[in-house]
């Protein structure tokens, strides 16, 4: 007997769709903002000061103005209460001027936050400044006077990135009394405990089972001659603990911060209120309703392991692989992100990496990797006919294989557990291989898949992989026998192989000369992609990825019912799916649509770059290529392509590429859908989220296959 468990709202898909739970589901996935009607800390009599960063409308700008958008300079957090006091960024460091307080959207669910995040990723994303904190100017937790607190915060990660404190426990609510004392504190690294007064008499442990990454909102009611109450995320976990302070504490209350050098929590803020009086059991109650705006409990990261060659190096240098995690994440919610990945010379003694500039899948990629056991690569082909699915790992395999487990394991094993995708950027030594080697490499590909999985102890379904369409590098027939084959292996459901972008030769050689005005570019490396085109690679490749996530369950904040059916890109880019044999130098080419609704023609996309069309032959045995002169708009869903000559075969023996073989289309220079100029669906807009350059119009995909010509219009 088999079960299938689903979650509420989400529908059962067929084939790879099929979301299957792979860890239990939370309780609640809280309500987005639209949906949560209350009660809020305001329903609760005598409320003294309310703070609340999950909108912007609780915030105030540089300018002492309304906040008006997410991603913003904070400078102060209102109080919603009514009261005055205003909570503000806090840094120990005088005259060092602080990284600025940041309004961030999407950190629990739709709901945002507010915190000190830095350029730079330590280890995951994002990383937060190790000196950012609020300050209260004056917060009572004195034993002799009734008082109630209650404070939401995320934390994404333990400490990272700090000098020498990653390690040390971090302080989520701190009085400036007489030295100082933290209230309530957390384990960082390998931590699991909240503790209440710790290092005094009255040390509580609130609970042991603290995430790595979590959300907690957190309830604290003083009686005097009774002591301290603890409610988090609404289940009581402590009752009349002793409070050590004096009768009368009244002091500066630092939020996230301990008031020391790099003493930061490194956690996002979410809400705070407090009542100078103690609350009643039922007002508590009304408390805990408050909190069902936010998710609690344990959260995601999310993590991609890059592997490949020098491209895949590239590609990590460039962002891309960060964005590509980045973007993911922001379609689940997730906390974190992050990718793994180690380039050759990194780690030595014994060598560990996932990346080594001029390596293939497998040694059968002439002239440079001959059969044999004593060459390089990640898979061996021993020269015997052998098929792939008994090749063993090559050198590099055992790096990736010293990389990640064992005593030499630089990955640690919760590290891993966040790893839900390979990302293989990789085409480039493979597509020197004859066309005819076309089911060796595909085989070699399956194989390499599958000892990488068995590393992990997962399942194809557990860890799926991510591919580019293969990237212009030196021949012409061995790059489409890449393309034809990794789109082969993609449709095959069974194999857990998706495209993260589709396009790859819109791009320009690493280092050229670029004219931004008309698309040309001379010069620079045709064997690499430049970075500008490979972070735009893993900004695209997010959207993928993303809603790939989305149906394996592994949603944080954001349920599956909540992505929208239209409006976001499904496949990374409108398609073509008919080509239309006007004249024999004229195509009507029909354009299916992802989520754009209209065609633009820019810059070099205008004289036809990467329309070809091969007259006869085959992709095995090319015919004449003839390529693309002029390129036009007819409608939303047709473009029209000039020819540099008339077509001789019938149509049946004649098909367009786009583009054929190792053609560079250039930066700037594919046909395009308007999907920027869109607006996108509602708490879905990922320009609006993670900056204007997510916001773009996304190329027509390349032809894995190339398309037969036809005689009738549609």
């Amino acid at each position: 007997m088999v079960f299938l468990f689903n979650e509420p709202g989400s529908p059962l898909i067929s084939g790879f769709g099929s979301r299957v739970l792979t860890s239990a589901l939370p309780a609640s996935l809280g309500a987005i903002p639209s949906e949560f009607l209350g009660p809020y800390p305001s329903n609760i009599a005598g409320l003294s000061g309310w703070w609340d960063a999950g909108l912007i409308s609780g915030l105030r700008d540089t300018n002492d103005l309304p906040l008006v958008a997410s991603n913003n300079s904070v400078s102060c957090i209102s109080d919603k209460s009514g009261n005055g006091t205003l909570l503000q960024p806090y840094c120990p460091l005088n005259g060092i001027t602080p990284t600025a307080t940041t309004a961030v959207p999407r950190v629990n669910g739709l709901l945002g936050a507010v915190g000190g995040p830095t350029p730079g990723i330590a280890s995951y994303g994002p990383t937060l400044d190790p000196e950012w904190g609020l300050v209260h100017p004056g917060l009572e937790f004195g034993s002799g006077l009734p008082w109630t607190r209650y404070f939401v915060w995320t934390r994404p990660n333990w400490r990272q990135g700090t000098i020498y404190g990653n390690a040390h426990p971090i302080p989520l609510i701190h009085t400036m009394i007489g030295n100082g004392l933290t209230l309530l504190q957390a384990d960082s690294s390998e931590g699991s405990t909240l503790t209440l007064f710790p290092g005094t008499s009255a040390q509580t442990i609130v609970t042991s089972a603290l995430a790595r990454r979590h959300s907690h909102a957190i309830i604290l009611r003083n009686t005097p001659g009774q002591g301290v109450d603890v409610w988090l995320d609404g289940e009581q976990l402590a009752s009349a603990v002793p409070n050590p302070l004096p009768a009368n504490a009244l002091a500066q209350t630092l939020l996230l911060h301990d008031g020391t050098i790099q003493g930061s929590a490194q956690c996002w803020f979410h809400e705070a209120a407090c009542w100078e009086r103690a609350l009643e059991g039922d007002e508590i109650s009304i408390l805990i309703a408050a909190q069902g705006r936010w998710v609690l409990g344990t959260r995601k990261g999310l993590n991609l392991l890059v592997m490949g060659q020098s491209n895949a190096a590239w590609f990590i240098n460039s962002g891309g692989a960060l964005a590509l995690a980045q973007g993911a994440a922001w379609y689940l919610g997730a906390a974190a992100y992050g990718y793994t990945a180690a380039i050759s010379g990194t780690y030595l003694s014994p060598d560990r990496y996932s990346v080594i500039a001029g390596h293939p899948i497998s040694n059968s990629s002439p002239p440079a990797f001959p059969p044999g056991i004593a060459n390089g690569t990640f898979l061996t082909n021993p020269g015997d006919g052998s098929d792939p699915t008994g090749w063993s790992g090559g050198p590099d395999f055992a790096a990736l294989t010293n990389y990640l487990t064992g005593n030499t394991a630089v990955v640690s094993e919760i590290d891993q557990t966040d790893i839900a995708f390979l990302v293989w950027p990789w085409s480039e030594q493979d597509s020197t291989m004859p066309y005819t080697s076309k089911e060796l490499y595909k085989g070699s590909v399956l194989r390499l898949l599958s000892l990488s999985r068995e590393l992990f102890g997962r399942t194809e379904m557990m860890l799926p992989m991510l591919a580019w369409s293969a990237i212009p590098y030196a021949g012409d027939t061995g790059i489409q026998m890449v393309r034809e084959s990794i789109a082969d292996l993609a449709a095959d459901p069974a194999n857990y192989i998706h495209f993260f972008v589709k396009q790859t030769a819109d791009s320009n050689p690493l280092n050229s000369d670029y004219d931004a005005t008309n698309g040309s570019f001379l010069g620079g490396d045709p064997n690499h992609r430049d970075q500008i085109d490979l972070l735009r690679y893993g900004r695209i490749g997010a959207h993928a990825a993303g809603q790939l996530a989305v149906k394996m369950g592994l949603s944080d904040t954001i349920p599956a019912h909540q992505l929208p059916f239209t409006g976001l890109p499904m496949q990374g880019g409108p398609r073509i799916s008919h080509v239309f044999r006007a004249t024999d130098t004229e195509l009507i080419l029909t354009i299916s649509h992802d989520s754009g609704n209209d065609l633009i023609v820019p810059l070099q996309a205008m004289n036809g770059a990467g329309f070809a069309v091969m007259d006869g032959g085959s992709v095995a045995e090319p015919g004449k290529i003839i390529s693309g002169i002029k390129s036009e708009r007819v409608d939303a869903t047709h473009i029209s392509i000039t020819l540099a000559e008339a077509i001789i075969s019938p149509s049946s023996s004649a098909v367009l590429f786009y583009p054929y073989g190792s053609t560079q289309i250039g930066r700037g220079d594919a046909v395009t859908d308007n999907a920027s100029v869109l607006s996108p669906p509602l708490n879905w807009n990922i320009g609006q989220d993670l900056g204007s350059a997510w916001s773009m119009n996304f190329p027509l995909q390349a032809t894995c296959y190339p398309i037969v010509l036809s005689d009738t219009p549609i």
